[in-house]
């Protein structure tokens, strides 16, 4: 047997009231950061339950508060319900929280079937994301006319000399180093990895150096086939093997008579020619290929590798008495990954020297600058040269855009960025995938909202919104 109870007029006029308000009250918390219902005399009737997140207070508590006390309590200022209930017109307005800082509150008057003034309907929208980027934004800028200044101020005390482009602190001490040792004959070792500038280095140990004037051959180890390197090194006579030259000739290491010799990828030389090359080092003589006259040479030697030599030193890949007679001074040149304060006056030298070559002028957005300078850059100095290049040939005239900037690159500025889209369509795509990795790392709204500092409901409203299907479980 079932009972059921019925209801007075009034009762159901309320409980259908209530219903409405329950519902107006979802439908403005899913739509806005916050919203807030007051009646004609400033009393707050519902709250989002976000209340707390910017204004400090309990939703609880918040209800029953009159909008003109709170705000001379300095929960939020000004109050916009205080504004429309003087005005009783729309009103917008950038308001400052107690927890959250500046946000744009619109207040909407609320009217009766017969005209009357009844209250007021305020949401707001959090803008310290907008506020947050146009202060990125004004940073960058003024980077890139300071580092532009800086790069004229280096040319002039000679940080930058030919195409060594420096602000950091571990390569002006290298270039340092450099300098005092290109004033002695003393070998020279410069370590690290491919594209950091070693054969620079050295070309300007050269140009300081009192043989200067002679010739500076640089020799690629690890470019020239084993089977024909001794022979280029060496040189060879008429007749010293088939297919020799008829008139013999003349060897790299003396081609470098009276300047430097500069051995890139030493590591790569095979066992045999090191312990030739030393004997060379050591007497100063060489005898060519086919022959039994020995040949003075004279030549300051510099070594570069990409190679760890100790570990080869002590696998018995490499003489470790060749290692210490080219190893006087090391110089270890990091990476551009160890040195990003560098990354942004290399990519602006390399964009002039692009543009002159091909008498262009091509400009980098901020935003692409703003990859670039994400990038690790694992090609190091020769990469951005490379990239830079690419991009002023291929965009021809004009602004650089991030879209521009390869996926090799910049993956994310592709997935999250169009120069195209508004800010508010960019702000969106950017919040969508911060939103979305951060779910896929932690697998809840409760630990999104966590891990991005904004509120349970906010985070839940958000992955509703980017992630079709998605309910709390």
């Amino acid at each position: 047997m079932s009972i059921r109870r019925s209801f007075s007029s009034e009762e159901l006029d309320k409980l259908i009231q209530e219903k409405t308000n329950d519902r107006l009250h979802a439908i403005l918390d899913s739509m806005f950061e916050s919203a807030a219902i007051a009646d004609s005399n400033g009393v707050l009737l519902r709250v989002s339950d976000s209340f707390k997140d910017f204004y400090g207070l309990n939703p609880e508590d918040a209800i029953g508060e009159n909008v003109f006390d709170l705000e001379k309590r300095k929960f939020f200022s000004p109050s916009v319900i205080a504004r429309v209930i003087k005005t009783k017109k729309i009103t917008t307005l950038t308001m400052k929280t107690k927890s959250k800082g500046f946000v744009v509150v619109t207040g909407v008057p609320v009217y009766d079937s017969d005209g009357k003034f009844e209250g007021v309907v305020s949401f707001l929208r959090d803008i310290n994301e907008y506020v947050n980027l146009k202060e990125q934004y004004d940073i960058l800028e003024d980077r890139v006319k300071h580092y532009s200044a800086e790069i004229e101020e280096l040319r002039e005390k000679e940080l930058i000399s030919g195409a060594i482009i420096t602000k950091s602190t571990l390569i002006k001490r290298c270039f340092s180093l450099a300098l005092k040792v290109a004033k002695v004959d003393t070998s020279l070792m410069i370590t690290g990895e491919s594209g950091v500038g070693k054969s620079l280095i050295a070309r300007e140990v050269h140009k300081k150096s009192h043989r200067h004037n002679g010739p500076f051959i640089e020799i690629n180890c690890g470019a020239i086939p084993e089977s024909l390197i001794e022979s280029e090194l060496f040189g060879y006579t008429q007749g010293a093997f088939t297919g020799a030259h008829k008139s013999g000739k003349l060897g790299l290491i003396e081609m470098a008579h009276g300047g430097t010799l500069f051995l890139d990828e030493i590591g790569e030389l095979a066992f045999p020619l090191q312990v030739k090359f030393l004997s060379v080092l050591q007497e100063k003589k060489l005898t060519r290929l086919g022959d039994t006259m020995e040949r003075h040479v004279d030549f300051r030697l510099i070594a570069a590798t990409n190679r760890d030599i100790e570990a080869q030193v002590k696998s018995g890949k490499f003489r470790s008495d060749l290692y210490y007679r080219i190893n006087v001074v090391p110089i270890h040149i990091p990476p551009l990954r160890e040195r990003p304060e560098d990354i942004l006056p290399l990519v602006l030298h390399a964009l002039e020297t692009a543009n002159k070559a091909y008498k262009m002028d091509v400009r980098l957005s901020s935003g692409a600058i703003e990859c670039l300078l994400a990038y690790s850059w694992p090609g190091n100095v020769r990469e951005v040269q490379n990239m830079m290049e690419r991009l002023v040939v291929t965009t021809g005239s004009g602004l650089i855009q991030r879209s521009a900037i390869p996926l090799s690159i910049s993956p994310m500025a592709h997935a999250a960025w169009d120069e195209k889209m508004s800010l508010k369509q960019s702000l969106e795509a950017t919040e969508k995938s911060i939103i979305l990795e951060t779910y896929r790392i932690h697998g809840s709204s409760v630990a999104v909202a966590r891990t991005l500092g904004v509120g349970q409901t906010t985070a839940a409203r958000k992955l509703r919104k980017y992630l079709p299907g998605y309910s709390i479980g």
